[in-house]
């Protein structure tokens, strides 16, 4: 079972802590609370999103190929230095109120996750049989889903008792106790080890491949070794193509998500007025529907495919984003309003797992790292296009910017209809049995 596998638990443990953590200080109290300080400018929450972002990428890329050519529970080690300064940083800035401070405090932040997600990731996959990553990263969006939950919920129970309005001394609290929770979350990833990941992997795509290039003796007549080499090209051809186009529909759908995710609260805030506790409650529904849709997700991939699934629902959720924005504009009931935004929320958010898993089954256990950075220069692209959301909001207004977003979103999922046409992940696992018996035979 991969669940038993000692980096999986460790791993998913801090999965679970550090969203509880995160989605308490940063989802949405963080972006009411520069709103608030900033004189309600919507370019100083873009700002320190995309701070946050451009500090990410800088440290995964290189973060990402250390931990492919030595370790990568030692990149981890020196990510949980940078964490722990993050965590004193943005304390100190909320505290004294220091706009710059906390620019800084956020950035190592993202600094953080950066080296921690690339490296992290990477082992992850690395601890995974083939045929099972679906399932693992299926489950592992399922607790960081469930974690999510628990930092609005904590939110809800702060606010209902400073008062539950939008001020600056009642955000900052919140931002501070989220701050705390933090630690715990950083302690869990001193368990994860590399000696621990699967051995097998080590013979997985790395090593197939070679055994299929060396064909040859008594067993394997000159067709059989030439069909073992046009098969080993055209999977060759796979391992670059499949990847590139997942990396490039993550690039776009993030930086469409970017453009808008943060100025959702500010949305709920300014024009919607509600207060902290309904927002923190839309906080709460939407993630306990995306574990159950995620599991549905998995089940109708297998018979539909990974990709064929995620763009269905995808394009669910860009069709409810348009419904929300009529809704609004058209001045419906706000629980129409608010259904439809949790209904994209959950459609755009429940698939991750297999498109992620899509992506690991066809890289090279020893590229996975640098592969990896790939999902943070995503980050980046989401935290960086939260600076241009800023000044979209300022120009044409957040229900125009919200309009851009949908947009984009659908233009991501095209590249998608590409690999429409790919095995299933048992299929593609049995296949690379298959490859392994014939290699071993000749060898």
């Amino acid at each position: 079972m991969p669940f038993d596998s000692h980096n999986v638990k460790a791993y998913l443990t801090f999965t679970a802590l550090a969203f509880a953590a995160r989605s308490l200080w940063s989802q949405s109290v963080l972006a009411a609370y520069v709103y608030i300080t900033e004189s309600e400018s919507p370019t100083a929450v873009g700002n320190l999103t995309g701070a946050m972002g451009l500090a990410q990428v800088l440290c995964s890329f290189p973060a990402g190929i250390i931990a492919d050519k030595f370790r990568r529970d030692m990149v981890i080690r020196w990510g949980l230095l940078v964490g722990f300064s993050s965590v004193i940083v943005t304390s100190v800035a909320v505290w004294i109120d220091n706009y710059y401070l906390l620019l800084a405090g956020t950035s190592l932040y993202g600094a953080f996750y950066g080296m921690v997600y690339t490296a992290g990731e990477a082992l992850l996959s690395d601890s995974t049989p083939d045929g099972e990553r679906s399932k693992v990263l299926t489950r592992k969006q399922q607790i960081q889903s469930a974690g999510t939950c628990l930092g609005p919920l904590v939110a809800i129970g702060m606010f209902a008792g400073l008062g539950n309005e939008w001020t600056e001394d009642d955000c900052s609290w919140v931002i501070l106790v989220g701050q705390c929770l933090c630690v715990p979350a950083f302690f869990s990833l001193c368990r994860l080890n590399d000696d621990k990941a699967v051995k097998e992997e080590e013979e997985g795509e790395g090593k197939e491949e070679k055994n299929l290039l060396d064909v040859t003796g008594e067993i394997g007549s000159t067709t059989a070794e030439e069909d073992s080499k046009e098969e080993e090209e055209s999977t060759e051809d796979n391992n670059r193509r499949v990847p590139i186009i997942i990396a490039i529909s993550d690039l776009i759908s993030g930086l469409a998500s970017g453009m808008s995710i943060r100025f959702f609260p500010i949305f709920f805030y300014d024009n919607l007025e509600l207060s902290p506790i309904v927002v923190q409650s839309l906080y709460i529904i939407s993630p306990m529907i995306i574990i159950f849709l995620s599991r549905q997700a998995r089940r109708i991939s297998k018979k539909r495919g990974r990709c064929q699934t995620a763009v269905m629902f995808k394009w669910i959720g860009i069709s409810s984003m348009a419904g929300m924005l009529v809704s609004y504009t058209e001045g419906c009931n706000v629980v129409i309003t608010l259904g439809l935004y949790i209904l994209r929320t959950t459609t755009m958010n429940c698939t991750k797992a297999l498109t992620s898993s899509q992506l690991y089954d066809y890289v090279k256990k020893e590229e996975r790292g640098r592969f990896t950075f790939l999902e943070s220069v995503n980050m980046f692209s989401w935290s960086g296009s939260a600076a241009v959301g800023g000044y979209l909001v300022g120009e044409i207004g957040i229900v125009g910017n919200f309009v851009v977003t949908g947009s984009m979103q659908f233009v991501a999922t095209l590249p998608l209809l590409l690999l429409f046409s790919l095995p299933s992940e048992s299929e593609q696992a049995e296949i690379r049995k298959s490859r392994k018996s014939r290699g071993s035979l000749t060898e």
